[in-house]
Order: C-alpha cells, then sequence, then structure tokens
C-alpha cells in the first residue's frame, strides 16, 4: 500500500504540477501539494535552480518553483515516459493505461499548456489536494 501511495504522488508531482489543465483548456481541477521529497530537493535552494527527487524506483528532474507565499518544491520537467507511451497514438480524452513499476493506473489522454509536446496518461484517481 505505501509503494503504490508513492508511486501515485510520484504521477501527482509529475503529471499534477506539469499538466496545469485549467491553462489548457479551462478545466478548473485542484492542484495537488507535491510530495515531502519535492520540498525537500528544493532547501537551500533558490526558484529555477536544478533539482531531482527520487520517488519509489524513479528519479525525475527538474526546477525549483511554487506559487506566491508557498515553499520551493522540485517541479518535474515533464511526465514520466511512462504517460507519455501510455498516450502514444491516441487522441485527446482517450482512455489510457499507464504501466509504472508493477501497478496499473487508468487514466485519460491530456494535452498541457504547450501543444508542441506530447500528450501523457493522466492519473483518473488522483488523491485529494
Amino acid at each position: 500500500m505505501i509503494r503504490f501511495a508513492t508511486i501515485s504522488l510520484g504521477l501527482v508531482l509529475s503529471l499534477g504540477l506539469i499538466i496545469p489543465l485549467a491553462a489548457a483548456n479551462g478545466d478548473r481541477r485542484p492542484h495537488h501539494r507535491p510530495p515531502p521529497q519535492a520540498f525537500e530537493a528544493c532547501k537551500g535552494l533558490q526558484r529555477g535552480d536544478a533539482c531531482t527527487v527520487k520517488l519509489a524506483n524513479h528519479t525525475l528532474t527538474g526546477v525549483c518553483d511554487a506559487p506566491p507565499d508557498a515553499p520551493l518544491a522540485c517541479r518535474p520537467d515533464g511526465p514520466p515516459p511512462e504517460a507519455i507511451a501510455a498516450c502514444d497514438g491516441a487522441k485527446q480524452g482517450d482512455a489510457c493505461t499507464i504501466k509504472f513499476d508493477d501497478q496499473t493506473i487508468n487514466g485519460t489522454c491530456e494535452q498541457g499548456p504547450d501543444a508542441s509536446k506530447p500528450l501523457a496518461c493522466r492519473p483518473d484517481n488522483l488523491p485529494p489536494p
């Protein structure tokens, strides 16, 4: 159960912060709080500094960032490769399945704010913010 939660948090960190759907299509889904590892990765760093976060068996690279009046957290450079691969050849809104380690997570193929980037599978059952 803890491993699934860690994997889910990794996807939230990767997808919840990388695909801000409000900017992409007007959908007002809430942002999810990054896992503690994302905050730890930016301790002593400044906004825009490079960072890395290890979640389960995955290491994500990114930059330290935060909304105003919030602590810095490591924001990944993009969705995990598994999320992009799950939508290869799909259209916006298609159902998808992410194979992430030994977990299978159902989701929907969605476009982030940068239309030049590929679709990525956003998990359907993200934990509450």
